[in-house]
């Protein structure tokens, strides 16, 4: 594929999954308000709690995409229709495999959970086992038909560069979800009957991919003898995978069981979906762009592919630098103004909001190396690099959290997310240990040079604005310190590469202005890059 296929596609997926990502982003803040409004914060806090535990059981699947993606790579550059149908096909038995996995650790955690924390509804009467047990099945059922119906699909669109296909499916499937979740509060259901008929609706997304799936791959069998041994880094892929879902996780894992306080975990979902919604945002760049690279590596130019690594990472810590900057500085405010009127639970926590905001952006500084891994399958090599990330994490995060809990709920969380910043600083210093010279054959200065650039850039936009402006009492005045704040972030952060990564940021400059061109001239010849 040339450098001319490689940006369409690029173009493609990065506008279709920004607008999933807006569309999502928007729809997450308007859902939780009313479970609090309708529910009370403790059954918010519920929830949020429970989609945590919910993603990190779906991460027994999460090492098998990985892997099937790496492992569709090269047949589908060679348009080899029958190692495609091989592969897709020991997908398809290991996902159904995942999926009773799944299911199984479901019924028990729904079994578990509701004698661990107690939760007390809006009616101020406290909600009875049986009730809990089954809103956690609700809402994992969407979960279960996801290993069944859709993942198959996902994997041979998402390594076919088509992500595109995947947002726009998953943008109905979400806005249908969303009017469920919107409408039937407000005719007076039950929490577990709403949360359920959202579950379904992922029903929608899996017949729409697998009707285009059929349609534009007609030769690919998904019940073809299955390739054994194509899909064989899987195990160590799953490592991979899962150490990245406990860190998004573990704050709210960990605050569950030491805490065992709803009220807290519903503030900090709050604050955790504000920079959830910020790596959305990330993810329009980034989504496919790991099939971009896996396909420069099966092509074997190194050239090409140290140049966009070294311009991708530049533009990706330049994105983090303007978003979580802003994010700091109107993350308490955006709470405080979403959540008034709320008296059950406390909201105004601006040490714990800050806090957020330096676990996102120490784990959002590792993704551009993440991607490199997942782009060459290499899984194996960095398996001690996850388990340490564990353990650093789980260890300083829960000593941390039980002694904070002498000061308070909300103190034992800022405590562990102290412990999930050092397991992303950990991370950190381990993929530059071996990213930069096994894979990109970038020097790992050059890495570690950006990463502290982008961390300093955060700083500087955020700590003046902190200190001198007063905080906004109206959602009107928000958006309009928010227009502001992203042009003076923008601005400090192009200084900031400009005069820090020259070359990178040369090459960027470059980049846009020939994607530009092409887009203004269509039928002009693209060099290759």
């Amino acid at each position: 594929m040339n450098q001319k296929s490689r940006t369409v596609r690029f173009v493609q997926n990065f506008l279709c999954t920004g607008l999933y990502q807006i569309t999502a982003m928007i729809m997450g803040f308007i859902t939780p308000r009313l479970m609090i409004l309708h529910y009370g914060s403790e059954v918010n806090g519920l929830i949020v709690s429970v989609t945590s535990f919910l993603t990190y059981f779906k991460m027994v699947e999460a090492g098998l995409a990985a892997a099937a993606i790496a492992a569709l790579y090269k047949p589908l550059a060679e348009k080899d229709q029958s190692r495609i149908s091989g592969v897709v096909s020991a997908a398809r038995r290991l996902y159904n495999k995942a999926g009773w996995l799944f299911s199984f650790m479901t019924v028990a955690f729904a079994v578990v959970y509701p004698f661990v924390v107690p939760v007390v509804g809006a009616d101020g009467l406290s909600m009875s086992h049986l009730s809990e047990m089954l809103l956690i099945l609700a809402m994992g059922i969407s979960g279960a038909l996801e290993f069944f119906t859709l993942s198959r699909y996902r994997v041979l669109l998402t390594a076919d560069q088509k992500t595109y296909i995947v947002s726009l499916a998953s943008m109905a499937s979400l806005l249908l979800s969303t009017a469920l979740l919107v409408v039937l509060p407000f005719l007076g259901a039950d929490v577990i009957v709403v949360r359920l008929a959202a579950s379904l609706t992922i029903l929608v997304r899996s017949v729409l991919l697998r009707r285009y799936t059929m349609r534009n791959y007609p030769e690919v069998n998904a019940f073809a003898p299955p390739t054994k041994g194509s899909i064989k880094s899987h195990w160590d892929a799953l490592l991979f995978e899962l150490t990245n879902v406990i860190q998004q996780g573990a704050g709210v894992i960990l605050a569950s069981l030491i805490t065992r306080d709803a009220g807290i975990l519903s503030a900090y979902g709050l604050y955790h979906m504000v920079t959830e919604g910020l790596w959305g945002i990330l993810k329009m760049g980034t989504t496919g762009i790991y099939s971009i690279f896996g396909n420069l590596l099966v092509s074997e130019d190194k050239q090409s592919f140290s140049r966009a690594y070294r311009d991708f990472e530049c533009l990706y810590h330049f994105l983090c630098s303007i978003l979580f900057g802003v994010a700091a500085i109107l993350i308490v405010p955006f709470v405080n103004l979403y959540t008034h009127g709320v008296h059950d639970a406390e909201y105004n926590l601006p040490l714990m909001g800050l806090l957020i905001i330096a676990d996102a952006l120490t784990n959002q500084g590792k993704i551009p190396l993440n991607l490199m891994i997942s782009s060459s399958g290499r899984f194996r090599e960095v398996r001690w690099h996850c388990i340490l990330q564990i353990v650093v994490t789980m260890a300083v995060g829960a000593v941390l959290g039980v002694i904070g809990l002498r000061y308070g709920a909300a103190m034992s969380v800022c405590g562990i997310l102290v412990g999930v910043i050092c397991g992303n600083v950990t991370r950190i210093a381990c993929k530059l240990s071996f990213v930069p010279k096994n894979i990109t054959g970038v020097p790992w200065q050059e890495s570690l040079t950006r990463i502290i650039r982008m961390l300093v850039t955060t700083a500087v936009i955020a700590a003046p604005c902190l200190l001198f402006i007063h905080p906004p009492q109206r959602f009107f005045t928000w958006f309009m310190y928010a227009a502001v704040l992203l042009i003076y972030a923008t601005l400090v952060s192009l200084a900031s590469a400009r005069l820090f990564d020259k070359q990178a940021f040369s090459s960027l400059l470059s980049r846009g202005k020939a994607i530009v061109g092409s887009l203004l001239h269509p039928h002009t010849k693209q060099q290759e890059d």
